[in-house]
This record gives C-alpha cells, sequence and structure tokens, in this order.
C-alpha cells in the first residue's frame, strides 16, 4: 500500500471523526441527548412570537422547550419537550402561562404551580391547559387597523373634538358624578339577591302576558272601539261632567254644614241597617208571596185589571188593649223565617206560624177555623162588647 492511500485514509478518518464530534456537540447543545417527557398544552391560542424552541421555564428555571405549535379553528395545541428530572417534580393538576418578557420579544411558557398540588406528577402524554396567553403589541396593532378601516377616522376626530370641548373644565362634577355612580353601583350590588328575585319575579309575570298576548290584543282592539265611542261622545261628556260638577258644588253646600248630624244619624241607623241586613231574606220572600196573594185575589174577586167585585161584611175585632198583658216587648229571637212563601198551596192552609216574644199573640184565641158563639149578635144590638 503507497503512502498517499495510507494519507487518504488517514484523513478520511479524520473527517469522519470531525463530523461525528460536531454532531455530538451540537446535539448535547441541543439537549438531543437528554431524556425528556412530552407535554401537550390546550389553549384557546398560542400568540404570536410562540415558536418551536421557545423555552419553557419554572420558578423562573429553564426546564425544557417548545417542540411544536399546532393552530386549530378552536384553539392551539402546543406540545412541550420538558427534562424527565423536572417533570418529575412538577404535579398533574398543573397549568402553564404563555407571556412575553418585553412587549415585543418571544414568548416563553411558565409551568405555574397549583394552589393544591396532586399527589402523581405529569407523564409522558399527559394533557395541561394554558392558564393565561398575553396579548401582543402586534395583536393590539391589528385591532386598531381593523377598526380603522370600520370607522371613518375623519368621524371619529369629530367625535373625539366634540367630546373634549364637553368635558373641558368639567373634570370636578365628572369626578363627583363617578362617585355618586360608585355609591350607587355598591348599594346596588348589596341588593343583588333580591334583585335577582325580583328579576324571576318578573319573568314568571312575563310568561304570563306571553300566554295572554293574545287576549290582551284582543282587549286593546276593543278599547279602541271604546275610545273612539268616547271621542264621539266628547261634548255630551263635557255636558256630563259640568254638570255634575255644578251637583257637587250644591252638594257640598248642603252637606257640608250637616256634615256633623249626617255622621251622627248614620251612627244612629247602623244597628237598625244591621237588623235590615239580617231580615233581608225574609223581605224578599215576603214582598214575593204578598205579589202572588195579589194574582189570586184578583181571579177570586173578579178582577179584570181594571175593576174588582168585592163581596164585604162586618167582622168583630180582637178584644180591647189591656193592661199590662199587651204591652209590647223587644225579646223576639230566631232570625229570619219565611215559612211557606212565596206561594201557599191549599193544603197547608192554615199555614204554622211563629209566635214571637213581643208580648202579643193575635191568634192566642184562634182555633183555627169558624165557631159558633151563642148570644153574639145579641151583644153587639145591645151595645156589648161582643168578640
Amino acid at each position: 500500500m503507497s503512502s498517499n492511500t495510507i494519507h487518504r485514509m488517514w484523513a478520511l478518518v479524520a473527517v469522519v471523526v470531525l463530523a461525528v464530534g460536531t454532531w455530538a456537540v451540537v446535539g448535547a447543545y441541543r439537549g438531543d441527548f437528554k431524556d425528556t417527557v412530552t407535554v401537550r398544552v390546550a389553549a384557546q391560542r398560542a400568540g404570536l412570537a410562540l415558536d418551536p424552541g421557545a423555552m419553557v421555564k419554572r420558578n423562573g428555571v429553564r426546564i425544557g422547550e417548545v417542540d411544536s405549535v399546532e393552530i386549530a379553528d378552536r384553539g392551539a395545541t402546543i406540545t412541550l419537550a420538558i427534562d424527565a428530572d423536572a417533570a418529575a417534580h412538577i404535579p398533574s393538576n398543573t397549568a402553564v402561562r404563555i407571556r412575553s418578557s418585553t412587549v415585543f420579544g418571544g414568548k416563553t411558557v411558565d409551568v405555574l404551580d397549583p394552589a393544591v398540588r396532586a399527589d402523581d406528577a405529569v407523564v409522558d402524554g399527559a394533557q395541561i391547559s394554558a392558564d393565561s396567553v398575553s396579548v401582543e403589541v402586534n395583536t393590539v396593532f391589528e385591532t386598531l387597523t381593523g377598526l380603522f378601516d370600520a370607522v371613518e377616522p375623519e368621524k371619529l376626530n369629530e367625535v373625539l373634538g366634540a367630546l373634549a370641548h364637553a368635558l373641558n373644565g368639567r373634570g370636578a362634577a365628572l369626578g363627583v358624578a363617578l362617585d355618586d355612580l360608585d355609591t350607587v353601583l355598591d348599594t346596588l350590588t348589596s341588593r343583588l339577591p333580591q334583585i335577582e328575585t325580583i328579576a324571576e319575579s318578573g319573568a314568571a309575570t312575563a310568561r304570563i302576558y306571553a300566554d295572554a298576548a293574545d287576549d290582551l290584543i284582543s282587549t286593546l282592539g276593543h278599547l279602541t272601539t271604546t275610545a273612539e265611542t268616547i271621542t264621539d261622545a266628547t261634548p255630551q261628556i263635557d255636558d256630563l261632567l259640568a254638570g255634575v260638577l255644578g251637583l257637587a258644588d250644591r252638594g257640598d253646600a248642603v252637606l257640608a254644614p250637616n256634615s256633623d248630624e249626617i255622621v251622627k244619624a248614620a251612627v244612629l241607623f247602623e244597628p237598625t241597617a244591621s237588623l235590615l241586613e239580617e231580615y233581608s231574606p225574609m223581605l224578599t220572600c215576603f214582598i214575593k208571596g204578598v205579589d202572588v196573594a195579589r194574582g189570586e185575589a184578583e181571579k177570586v174577586s173578579g178582577g179584570n185589571g181594571a175593576t174588582m167585585l168585592l163581596n164585604s161584611t162586618i167582622l168583630m175585632g180582637t178584644e180591647p188593649y189591656a193592661y199590662p198583658k199587651h204591652l209590647p216587648k223587644v225579646a223576639a229571637t230566631g232570625g229570619p223565617r219565611c215559612g211557606e212563601l212565596p206561594r201557599v198551596d191549599l193544603s197547608q192552609v192554615p199555614t204554622p206560624y211563629v209566635v214571637a216574644d213581643t208580648g202579643a199573640n193575635p191568634f192566642a184565641e184562634s182555633t183555627g177555623g169558624p165557631a159558633l158563639v151563642p148570644q153574639s149578635i145579641l151583644e153587639f144590638m145591645l151595645g156589648g162588647s161582643g168578640r
């Protein structure tokens, strides 16, 4: 083997050794030879400036890096590669926060320790949630750009100028208004349970009105007709109101001087009114019975609505008033009683009656039918008292 061939072989070995050494140094720098745990983070968004290779920190110490960022319609999935030694001390119920150390700088992922730590640690393939994602200046500028595209700057300038002119010199009044508003809000906050109860009751009432909406609309339609009628009758209503006012003036002139006497009369009439109220059913059936008797009496007497035929005779009266036998008493009890009224059949004649404790009984000596009294005619003709 020639010396040139040997030299070429040694040169090739040196190149291979140099390449392997470079790869090892780079891999060691990148952490390719470290034992890592893969953790996936579910976030509503990843934000800008979060790229693979971004640092993952816990308590300010780097414990891994972002392996990949996948953006979807409903959020983002961020894959973290965390050192196995550090992962062994991270509880499974931990969360992360994606933030930027400066306004324009790249983002990092901070692992947050929960208030109550779980007993187990995160494992390879675990999924945790993002507590918050900071908003970048780029996002703010993008939002403002969209806003300025929708709002015409010259009109916005006019509005802001008018607002500045309106508020100029009114800072003290605005401060007082804000203080008053704060007081009102504090009062409302303390009454939120009552307001919630009222709102729930209002919801129930609203449902009732919603169910009755058709009937209410129909009623309003009828009220429209009534309103039109009242409008057409406005002159007559004016005359009526004028007459009522005049009557009220005259009534006041009469009643005002006699108000005390009217009150006394009302107080004195109260027992009588109470008694009439108690006996009102009996009065009604009595009047109905009298009306029935009137109709039947017209038939018996030959009445035709204009004339009546009567056969009359003289009847002896009851015995004269005697003292103290016939002294009146106010001791009747028993309440209202209609008996057989308003219509009495012939089979019920003579009808039963109630003798009240009034000190007199007009039927005390009645036998319930006709009776022959000897010598009654002679006594009457000779001036006797008779019966």
